[in-house]
């Protein structure tokens, strides 16, 4: 027996094979579907039995991969001569500096505070004292 005739006695039994099972499932109630059913099996089945007889009836194909040799670069190290160079030191003249600091007498504006003090007890109390102006030393740089 050839190829092409165990392929057709394939299909036909697969065809057969899924109509019995579907006439097997069948139930005694006469309802309007059943026979929708039955032909869904028969060609469930028979698609079935094509896309079977297909795939064996083509000739299996073989892929061949050829590998291509693969070319790695080593990378090239070049040294370059490391060259320092001293720097350049200008002497710049050295301005001499003629002034002086005088104390000078100013006033300052003091922000106001609370200041801690104690009332005629002897007891603690804390009093606000106001913002003010204070006349203060301070160190002035005159030319």
């Amino acid at each position: 027996m050839n190829k092409m005739q165990c392929f057709r006695k394939a299909v036909v039994l697969l065809a057969l094979c899924l109509s019995v099972v579907a006439f097997g499932r069948h139930h005694h109630h006469h309802h309007h579907h059943h026979r929708s059913n039955v032909g869904l099996a028969i060609g469930a089945g028979i698609l079935g039995a094509g896309l079977l007889a297909n795939a064996i009836s083509r000739p299996a194909t073989t892929t061949t991969v050829v590998q291509q040799p693969v070319v790695v670069q080593q990378p090239v190290v070049a040294t370059t001569p490391v060259v320092v160079q001293q720097p350049v030191v200008v002497q710049q003249p050295v301005a001499v500096q003629t002034g002086r600091y005088e104390t000078r007498v100013q006033n300052v504006w003091v922000e106001g505070r609370y200041v801690d003090q104690t009332d005629a007890k002897g007891a603690p109390v804390r009093v606000w004292q106001p913002g003010h102006y204070e006349q203060r030393q301070v160190q002035v740089w005159v030319p």
